[in-house]
C-alpha cells in the first residue's frame, strides 16, 4: 500500500503480534466482562465467539479487496460521497476510541501510580510518546509490539505460577448464580471490548505483505487474546470471589496476594507496567488508524500531518470526557458496546454484503 504518505510493509506475524498485544495486555487489567456472582469466565467465552465473529466479517471484507482499506473500500461500492462519509466515521472512532484509552491511562495511572502529578502531564507524555511512534510507520509499531509482547506472556506465565497457591475453584460456583442476563451483558463487553476494536485494523491489514492469510491471522490472534481472557478471569475470580466484580483494576488486585517466603511480595507493579504497554500500544493504533482514515478521506497522500492536530484534539478530549473514572468505566461497560455496535460489526457486514451482491452481479 503505497498511498497516504506509507510505503512500509508488515508481515502476518507482525499483525498478528500487534493485534494480540492490543487485546490483551490493556483489558486484562480492567473490570471488563466481570458480572455479578462468579459467571464472569462465561461471559469471557462467549464475548470471545462473538469477537470471532466480528473479525470474521472484516477479515473476509479486507480479503476481498486486498490493499484496500475500508475507506477506500466503501468509496469503491458505496460512491466517493458515501465512502467519504465512511471514512469520517472511522476517523471519529478512532478518536474516540483513543480518547478513552487516554483518559483510562490517565485515571488508573493517578491513582497507583502517581497521585500528586497532575492528569493533564501523564497525558501529554503518553500521547506524544505514541504520536511518535504513529508518525513513524506502522512498521515501528509493529516493531515495539514484538517487544512488548514478550513482557505480556512473561507477566501472564510468572502470575498464574505464583498466584496457584492463593487459588479457590470453590470460587467459582454457583454458576449462573445471576442469571443469563448479566452474563450476557458481560459477553457484550469482552465481544465489543476489547476484541471489537480490532475493527481499527481494517486500516492496517492493507499493509500486510501476503493479503491471502489475513483472516487466518486475524481470527488467531482474537481466539488466542479470547484464551488469555478466559484464563485471566478464571484466576482472579478464583483468588478474589465476588470481589472481582467490584474491582477498578481485578488483575492489579489479585497481584497483592502474591508472597512468596515473605520476601518475594508486593510485585504489583510489574502488572501496571505491562498495562502501560499496551495502552501505548492501543493509543498509538488509534492515533494512527483515526490520522489514516482522515488522510484517505480528504484525498491527502501523506497521513503524518494530522497526527499532531489529531493528538492535540484526542488530549483536549480525553480531558473532558467524564467527570471521574467511575464514571468514564460505568461508561465503557454499559454503553460504548452499543455506541460501538455500528463500526465493529453493522457497517463491515454492509460492506461486505454489497460486496458479494456486486460479484454476483458481475
Amino acid at each position: 500500500m503505497k498511498s497516504s504518505g506509507q510505503n512500509n510493509v508488515i508481515s502476518n506475524t507482525e499483525l498478528w503480534t500487534l493485534m494480540f498485544v492490543f487485546m490483551t495486555a490493556s483489558s486484562m487489567s480492567l473490570p471488563v466482562g466481570y458480572t455479578k456472582g462468579h459467571d464472569s469466565w462465561i461471559s469471557a467465552v462467549i464475548g470471545t465467539l462473538g469477537g470471532l465473529c466480528i473479525g470474521w466479517v472484516y477479515a473476509m471484507l479486507c480479503r476481498a479487496y486486498p490493499q484496500k482499506s475500508v475507506v477506500q473500500i466503501a468509496q469503491t461500492l458505496l460512491g466517493a460521497w458515501t465512502g467519504k462519509a465512511v471514512g469520517l466515521l472511522y476517523t471519529c472512532y478512532g478518536f474516540q476510541l483513543g480518547a478513552y484509552v487516554l483518559r483510562n491511562f490517565e485515571d488508573l495511572t493517578s491513582t497507583v501510580l502517581l497521585p500528586r502529578t497532575p492528569g493533564v502531564v501523564i497525558s501529554v507524555i503518553m500521547i506524544s510518546i505514541s504520536a511518535w511512534a504513529a508518525y513513524q510507520g506502522i512498521e515501528v509499531i509493529c516493531r515495539c509490539a514484538l517487544i512488548l509482547m514478550l513482557f505480556v506472556v512473561l507477566q501472564s506465565i510468572l502470575f498464574t505460577v505464583l498466584l496457584m497457591p492463593d487459588m479457590m475453584p470453590g470460587n467459582l460456583f454457583p454458576v449462573l448464580e445471576a442469571g443469563w442476563r448479566s452474563v450476557f451483558d458481560g459477553a457484550a463487553q469482552i465481544a465489543t471490548f476489547p476484541l471489537g476494536e480490532t475493527v481499527l485494523f481494517v486500516m492496517i491489514i492493507p499493509f500486510v505483505n501476503r493479503a491471502a492469510r489475513v483472516k487466518k491471522t486475524v481470527l488467531s490472534a482474537i481466539g488466542m487474546s479470547g484464551v488469555f481472557l478466559i484464563v485471566s478471569h478464571f484466576i482472579n475470580i478464583m483468588v478474589l470471589g465476588e470481589l472481582a466484580s467490584k474491582q477498578i483494576l481485578p488483575a492489579y488486585t489479585s497481584s497483592m496476594y502474591i508472597s512468596v517466603g515473605d520476601f518475594f511480595e508486593r510485585i504489583e507493579p510489574i502488572v501496571f507496567t505491562v498495562w502501560v504497554f499496551g495502552e501505548f500500544t492501543k493509543l498509538t493504533v488509534c492515533l494512527f488508524a483515526a490520522s489514516l482514515a482522515l488522510a484517505q478521506t480528504v484525498g491527502s497522500r501523506n497521513y503524518r500531518i494530522y497526527i499532531v492536530p489529531l493528538g492535540l484534539a484526542l488530549l483536549e478530549l480525553s480531558m473532558f470526557l467524564h467527570p471521574n473514572q467511575l464514571d468514564v468505566i460505568a461508561f465503557q461497560k454499559h454503553i460504548w458496546p452499543w455506541l460501538s455496535a455500528p463500526f465493529q460489526l453493522l457497517i463491515p457486514l454492509v460492506l461486505l454484503l454489497c460486496s458479494l451482491f456486486r460479484r454476483r452481479i458481475d
